[in-house]
């Protein structure tokens, strides 16, 4: 999606709009009045970018005169962000506008006057598009990578940690032995999670040092709530974990099972495909993916240097699941037991 600011209300800029409209690279073009509104929808992850069209932008292409415009981006995803600045150059092309600064592109304007060159042809106006790129001024690509991989990457430790720990203890028949213990199934079950979340917090202090000192990534949040993500995040997937251990009876059967439920989680968590862009049936289904919460908050507290009060939505949202997980695994961990 790709938001737009019209300030000038004028023919070149519906002109703009509707070329927009028209091509099928953008799933939702919603407008502004202005470009404080549009700001928060673009922190929201909303839209990839913001589009401003500001006043006397028709006048000046209808006098013949270079019109300037904006075109703001999300840095936070650089491939979508490129993507985008294409799309709205190929668009702003037609109107005699390349995009300054883009690849491929003309940067400077053209100094012909209408009338002037081959017989017969007239020149069209020119408008130079300014590109800003936020929260990732160079669109670096390891800069939208590595914060998504703290996430990815704890996902697949604290799920194959748990799944594959009652498995492993079924095949050498020593679960059986910790069922007649003074234990409770559900102190039992409690206990697997703990491993997970150590393991978590370890791997996630290694990566954060890793990222900042050695890749130059800047982080910009607070490490209290980085590390609240993380455990919160790490304790959602164990329970998960848990819960495909509590169906299987094999380490075998329990890598399947961690292996079938990580490849959706991935899909499905704006890593490789933008959310908007999904059906919305999809972006229902990112609600419930704790993946998907996670890497919204590390690109906020990595790249943005988000405030817990923009970040409260996506915490709440992980501690809901993690809640909702670990009480489903314990009470299945429970009724296997008995």
């Amino acid at each position: 999606a790709l938001a737009i600011v019209d300030l000038d209300r004028g023919p070149y800029a519906a002109d703009v709009e509707q070329r927009l409209a028209g091509s099928r690279s953008f799933t939702r073009l919603p407008r502004y009045a202005n470009v404080a509104g549009a700001r928060v929808a673009l922190d929201r992850e909303q839209v990839v970018g913001i589009l401003v069209l500001p006043s006397g932008f028709s006048p000046d292409l209808a006098a013949g005169r270079p019109a300037s415009a904006q075109l703001l981006l999300d840095g936070r995803r650089s491939n979508a962000a490129q993507i985008t600045a294409q799309y709205v150059s190929n668009v702003l092309a037609d109107e005699g506008a390349p995009l300054s600064g883009l690849s491929g592109a003309s940067e400077a304007p053209s100094t012909a006057t209408p009338g002037a060159g081959a017989p017969g042809t007239t020149s069209k106006p020119n408008a130079e598009v300014v590109i800003d790129n936020w929260f990732n001024p160079n669109l670096d690509y390891q800069w939208f990578m590595l914060p998504n991989l703290v996430g990815t990457l704890s996902l697949g430790v604290a799920l194959m940690i748990t799944a594959l720990s009652v498995a492993r203890e079924r095949e050498l028949g020593t679960f059986d032995q910790t069922l007649v213990s003074p234990a409770t199934p559900v102190e039992i079950a409690l206990g697997k999670l703990l491993p997970p979340l150590l393991v978590a917090s370890v791997q996630a202090t290694l990566y954060l040092l890793i990222v900042t000192l050695l890749y130059g990534v800047p982080f910009r949040g607070n490490l209290l709530v980085f590390y609240t993500a993380v455990l919160t995040f790490a304790e959602a997937c164990a329970g998960v974990g848990l819960f495909i251990s509590s169906l299987v009876r094999t380490q075998q059967q329990a890598f399947l099972g961690a292996f079938a439920v990580l490849l959706p989680f991935a899909l499905l968590s704006g890593f490789a495909t933008p959310i908007e862009n999904m059906p919305w049936w999809l972006q229902f289904l990112t609600t419930i993916n704790p993946l998907a919460h996670m890497l919204r908050l590390m690109q906020g507290l990595f790249l943005k240097g988000a405030s817990v009060a923009s970040l409260a939505q996506d915490l709440l949202r992980l501690l809901e699941i993690a809640l909702c997980t670990t009480a489903a695994a314990v009470l299945l961990f429970r009724r296997k037991a008995a």
